[in-house]
């Protein structure tokens, strides 16, 4: 019988929620990201992004993002958190063939989360940044 785990049990931290989060997209498994969001959960791609809501759209969302860079990588690299709020940093790394280099992106996400589940999530990247390296770059 497998370990339940204070996720599985609803009983997660921000930190936990924060990790679980970025390893779901990361293992490609939309089950397991939608296991950690609360039904009414949201997410923000930048503070000035418009909100995908509910839990279900956000899986959606994160399923094309996955399918648009089919190689890359997530990893959770500091985890900051208080009570239930985590500022999360983590990598977003994809080796460009064309270039003959991996492509790397230091990003920071907000995650707010209630009765062991995310309820909100907002991103913070260098879109310039993010733009050369993974937009310009990678369609050269």
């Amino acid at each position: 019988m497998e370990r339940e785990t204070e996720i599985s049990k609803g009983q997660a931290t921000a930190d936990e929620l924060g990790r679980e989060f970025f390893a779901a997209i990361d293992a490609r498994d939309p089950r397991r990201l939608r296991a950690i969001l609360a039904n009414h959960a949201s997410f923000r791609a930048l503070p000035h992004r418009d909100v995908i809501r509910p839990a279900d759209e956000i899986v959606a969302y994160f399923g094309t993002v996955v399918s648009s860079y089919p190689t890359a990588r997530w990893e959770v690299t500091d985890v900051i958190s208080d009570g239930e709020r985590a500022a999360v940093q983590f990598t977003l790394r994809e080796f460009a063939s064309h270039l003959g280099r991996e492509l790397l992106s230091e990003q920071t996400a907000i995650v707010r989360t209630n009765a062991g589940k995310i309820t909100s999530i907002v991103g913070y990247y260098d879109t310039n940044e993010f733009r050369e390296q993974f937009w310009n770059e990678a369609s050269s």
